[in-house]
């Protein structure tokens, strides 16, 4: 009765945006909380179809999974730093290329690995501003300390993420810190591998140093903030349940009652609040019930029709007079999958 649909093509013309805005750089798919949303593993084989060969993950499990499915050949980068045994276990047995962030994290990576008589390949995470994950660029000799004592770790790439976009000089500036770094690190006659950032947001928004890649997330989905040209990708398919009449007058919704101005028609859809729908565009007035800010439409065969009242745990009303909509009929809204754990996923 309920499915949230995920649009290759929307997904392709996000990727054909991106692919420009990256200017040659090669491109990583971030596939980090069930890739926005979208499923992990179909997300990534679209992607894989563009000719994404680079993704990042959230966990080592995703990781694991996406091995599973096929992904032998692609790098997939744990894209955060860990000093956890268990998690770095799990990284090594799945082949991933680890994150180093910390001294603590360096050196539990290097045991690990000298312990299975292999070498672990891993990337630096500078910390330029977004203030969660990676050296500090004054840590600069803690770096250089791990390319000189830890031959158990192949340093592969460097890396730093922009701390939301807070301007273009300021999207600068970091990228200046982390330039600095690197410099350092090529002065001292170690080979820093490929340099790559993330942040979508700061992609579209300004025109970023050229760099060996950049991870996206976000705007694969097209939900980044700004005009862009993206395209939003998922819709929640529902069916109407029931078609009912009420008169001029009449109130509809619970805590945010609206008056109909005319007899009309309306349309009964069991989805709401549970299922994603509205979450994320204004805050719920009350616990279950949202107001959506600005008028949510759904989309019903060729037409639009309008959400009357709030958005409900598990229900919308539809304004349906004057259009073709009878019980039965299935009827689309936007919905930001992030949002829609719960909703089986189809790709259209």
């Amino acid at each position: 009765m309920k499915t949230l649909l995920i649009e290759r093509q929307k997904i392709r013309h996000n990727m054909t945006l991106i692919r420009e805005r990256a200017r040659g750089a090669s491109v990583y798919g971030v596939l980090k909380g069930n890739a926005y949303g979208l499923g992990i593993v179909d997300c990534a084989r679209v992607l894989r179809d563009e000719g994404v060969r680079r993704f990042a993950v959230g966990d080592p499990a995703d990781g694991a999974l996406l091995r599973r499915e096929g992904f032998t050949d692609e790098e997939i980068l744990l894209l955060r730093s860990t000093s956890l045994p268990e998690e770095i276990d799990a990284l090594l047995d799945a082949g991933l290329v680890a994150t180093i962030g910390s001294r603590d994290a360096a050196l539990a990576l290097s045991g690990l690995a000298e312990r299975r008589s292999t070498v672990a390949e891993a990337h630096i995470c500078v910390d330029t501003g977004l203030g969660r994950d990676g050296f500090l660029p004054p840590e600069i000799d803690k770096i250089l300390s791990v390319y000189r004592y830890m031959p158990n770790l192949a340093l592969s790439g460097v890396y730093t993420h922009i701390g939301g976009y807070n301007g273009a000089r300021a999207v600068m500036a970091q990228m200046q810190e982390f330039r600095s770094v690197v410099e350092r690190i090529a002065a001292e006659q170690f080979e820093p591998g490929i340099l790559h950032i993330g942040g979508s947001t700061a992609l579209f928004s300004c025109n970023l140093p050229s760099v060996g890649a950049v991870r996206v997330g976000g705007a694969v989905t097209g939900r980044i903030p700004g005009k862009h040209g993206l395209q939003k990708v998922g819709l929640l398919e529902a069916v109407v349940t029931e078609v009912i009449r009420r008169p001029k007058g009449f109130s509809v919704g619970s805590s945010h009652p609206v008056r109909l101005r005319r007899d009309s028609v309306l349309a009964l859809v069991p989805v709401g609040v549970a299922d994603g729908l509205c979450v994320g565009r204004t805050p719920p007035k009350t616990l279950f019930a949202f107001r959506p800010g600005k008028t949510l439409w759904a989309s019903v065969g060729q037409a639009k029709a309008r959400v009357v009242g709030n958005v409900g745990l598990g229900h919308v009303v539809l304004d349906i007079t004057g259009l073709s909509c009878t019980a039965g009929d299935r009827v689309y809204f936007d919905c930001n999958p992030l949002f829609a754990p719960r909703l089986p996923r189809k790709y259209v």
